[in-house]
């Protein structure tokens, strides 16, 4: 499975046919901006179904 690469930089999900758009680097982007901020991301994904995206940012540091 893709997830463990997802917040990588210029990683891109090969689907079916072979579109793929976009850079790669949406999601490295969001969790360099979470990770600076000390926070966190992540996601729950079900295949045929879709997945969801989550991230926490702490109020006070």
């Amino acid at each position: 499975e893709d997830q463990h690469q997802l917040f990588e930089r210029y990683y891109r999900v090969m689907n079916q046919p072979q579109t793929v758009s976009g850079f790669g680097i949406g999601l490295y982007l969001c969790a360099e901006i979470i990770k600076r901020h000390h926070g966190r991301i992540w996601l729950e994904s079900e295949l045929g179904k879709g997945s969801t995206f989550y991230f926490s940012i702490p109020l006070k540091q």
